[in-house]
């Protein structure tokens, strides 16, 4: 067998057994009119390379929602602030690692818990708090997506919808302005 037939399958193979995770899909939601300049935090902080991706694929998902006219990082001690995270939920757990040893061929049934909150802040103080959960099934193999990218999806576009009824954050008007709001 020639060098090239050897380097296509080697890297076909980890291809396949490599696997991947799908990219999250635009949000269910766009906003009419972007929020006031605020700061949008999302956690977990982590300094895995995986945290990392994730913390940027739902900043960017976020953002694109047509939801904010400016976006700063951190919780600010003036202004309005949108705090994401995802307090840990249930998994595959031990599963995953049992059917690594068959390299993902074999389907394992497992059960998942999603989590997502999100918290609204004005002037460091919370005005609202907002939590969702995805409850279901699943099956760990190389040939099934995760479901928790849909999951998140799912839930961001529950949590924009949401802060927008609730009004908790004013929108920039037409001209560019912050819209008046009552400080009652």
């Amino acid at each position: 067998m020639n060098k090239l037939v050897k380097a296509a399958l080697m890297a076909a193979g980890l291809a396949l057994l490599g696997g991947c995770n799908p990219s999250m899909k635009p949000l269910g939601y766009h906003a009419q009119k972007p929020y006031v300049p605020m700061s949008l935090l999302v956690l977990p902080d982590g300094y895995t390379r995986f945290d990392v991706q994730e913390r940027d694929e739902l900043t960017t998902a976020v953002r694109s929602s047509g939801a904010f006219s400016f976006v700063d990082h951190g919780l600010p001690r003036k202004g309005y602030a949108l705090v994401i995270s995802q307090p840990p939920g249930e998994g595959a757990g031990f599963l995953v690692a049992l059917n690594a040893l068959t390299l993902l061929t074999f389907p394992m049934p497992y059960s998942y818990v999603h989590n997502l909150t999100g918290k609204v802040y004005k002037d460091g103080e919370l005005l609202r708090t907002f939590s969702y959960k995805r409850e279901g099934m699943s099956v760990g193999a190389w040939y099934v997506p995760p479901p928790i990218t849909e999951n998140q999806r799912q839930m961001l576009t529950e949590l924009m919808r949401d802060v927008e009824a609730s009004a908790l954050i004013p929108h920039v008007d037409d001209a560019g302005q912050v819209g008046l709001v009552d400080q009652r």
